[in-house]
């Protein structure tokens, strides 16, 4: 079946022989191409999404283990060709260009993938490789960091004598983090040099979370509620306190554009991630028996968001929608899945009650460490600019808003030794790419060692492919690769040569 790897291509893969470099080697062979994503593609860093452009050394990148990584490298070029726009169920588009690698899994073919996708392997596929129907795979975050405080920061003036005493640091327990769920929905901060209020507004029918905000502000910070204003069908309750204001707006933002989480908040465990949730959906959210939608304005604390829900195997869908008229461009999480919805449900205390359907379609779903979502849509656009990519230690993989991506396509570098009598005696390789690109790039040194450099040029790719029980057709080029390694690194021993002999 497409996109299914031989018994022998698994073992090279999985234990690729010859791994390594030789310091002294007869040739070198360096073939594979650069891939990149366009300037203005979101990727997913430390405490926030930011464009790719953006991006330096020493950054942290999310990358394909769950894990944040350092950005090693960012590299830049002009590309003028065709770029992929790959459509995601549930998660958005990524655009990059055709050889870029995505984790995927080939399952366009199979009619129930939730129920035989085990069978199939999981693997970094070239963009231009995938088709609708397959499955895209998604990060869990798995970084976990329980904090037990976070300093208020904010020092009082000199010469403040009336303004109420704060703590120096605030526990990060069940009502703070719900107090800033609220706050990161319905909350606001008015600071200036010396004054300052922090804010929340609720409609007329939410005057119970209103109530809740006033009990934990006091709970926790020992201020009691300024100002109440019933204005149309809204509740205003305002806190006078210029550093509780200051506190709000360095930690979680100012402005509901910029609202966002620390980010020590994203690893928190789990069990506490869920009163954030609580307070987000109490706040600019709403649920039912048919589902449960939250909308902001803010790009960043949306995708905040996604990686908390995430974290709680809730399914969700991710939307965009467009400036119109006076409103502003916002982005929608929704969730609709049975299980995710009741899961949400236990969270935010509300029981969903839903009627028993003939079937239960799985189109996304979890396991241990992946969000799987099938790729909607394939298409091309024509692009001329600047594109850029990242490498990043460890993992060698980043995570953008809607896919994880390897920061490089299918890269081979073969070395070779030969001696006097040209035999090539010794034979390693260092790739990065798919599994078959490993397997090939092991199977080719297996063959060439022991044979004259004569002998070796007449390795094909064909030959690496059949040596290696064979290669599902959209994975012959990584048998043409090999072969253009070996090639490459039989060129370089040959130019060595005669460089030496004309001396």
């Amino acid at each position: 079946m497409e996109g299914q790897y031989s018994e022998k291509v698994m073992e090279h893969f999985r234990n690729p022989h010859n791994v390594g470099e030789i310091p002294d080697a007869s040739g070198i062979g360096n073939v594979g191409n650069p891939v990149c994503v366009p300037a203005d593609t979101l990727i997913s860093r430390n405490c926030s999404l930011g464009a790719i452009k953006d991006i330096g050394i020493g950054v942290k990148v999310l990358s394909h283990d769950g894990k944040y990584h350092n950005v090693s490298k960012a590299f830049r070029r002009i590309f003028k060709n065709r770029l992929i726009d790959v459509d995601i169920h549930n998660l958005g588009r990524v655009t990059l260009t055709p050889d870029h690698h995505m984790l995927a899994m080939k399952t366009n073919d199979l009619a129930h993938k939730y129920y035989e996708y085990k069978n199939r392997i999981a693997d970094w596929y070239m963009a231009g490789e995938l088709k609708k129907g397959d499955l895209a795979m998604y990060p869990i975050p798995k970084e976990t960091l329980d904090i037990d405080f976070i300093p208020m920061g904010i020092e009082r003036p000199k010469y403040d004598f009336k303004s109420k005493s704060l703590p120096v640091k605030v526990p990060v327990n069940s009502r703070l983090l719900k107090l800033v769920g609220y706050y990161l929905s319905e909350g606001y901060v008015r600071t200036d040099k010396c004054k300052g209020t922090l804010g929340f507004v609720f409609s007329h029918k939410e005057e119970h979370y209103a109530l809740e905000v006033a009990g934990l502000v006091k709970s926790i910070f020992g201020i009691r509620v300024g100002s109440k204003r019933c204005v149309r069908n809204s509740i205003d309750i305002t806190f006078y306190s210029a550093r509780l204001a200051r506190f709000f707006e360095n930690n979680f933002g100012k402005g509901a554009m910029n609202k966002r989480m620390p980010h020590s908040f994203l690893l928190l465990p789990t069990e506490k991630q869920k009163y954030l949730i609580q307070g987000l959906w109490n706040g600019d959210g709403c649920i039912n028996n048919k589902g449960a939608k939250y909308a902001t304005i803010s790009i960043q604390l949306a995708h905040q968001l996604k990686l908390l829900l995430l974290r709680q195997k809730i399914i969700f869908s991710f939307r965009r929608a467009p400036e119109y008229n006076m409103h502003k461009e916002n982005y929608n999480i929704y969730v609709k899945e049975e299980g995710s919805l009741m899961k949400l449900g236990s969270i935010l205390s509300i029981g969903i009650i839903r009627p028993k359907k003939l079937k239960n379609i799985h189109k996304c779903w979890f396991d241990e460490d992946y969000f799987y979502a099938p790729v909607k849509k394939i298409g091309y656009s024509v692009y001329k600019g600047l594109i850029y990519n990242l490498e990043v230690e460890g993992s060698h993989s980043y995570v953008t808003d809607a896919a994880t991506l390897h920061n490089c396509g299918d890269i081979m570098r073969l070395y070779i030794k030969v001696d006097d009598k040209e035999v090539i005696t010794d034979a390693k390789f260092k790739t990065f790419g798919c599994g078959a690109a490993i397997a090939t790039s092991s199977m080719v040194t297996d063959l060439v060692r022991g044979k004259t450099v004569e002998e070796a040029l007449k390795v094909s790719n064909r030959a690496v492919a059949e040596a290696l029980g064979g290669l599902p057709k959209i994975k012959m080029h990584c048998s043409v690769l090999a072969e253009e390694a070996l090639r490459s690194a039989i060129d370089d021993y040959m130019k060595k040569k005669q460089g030496k002999q004309a001396t």
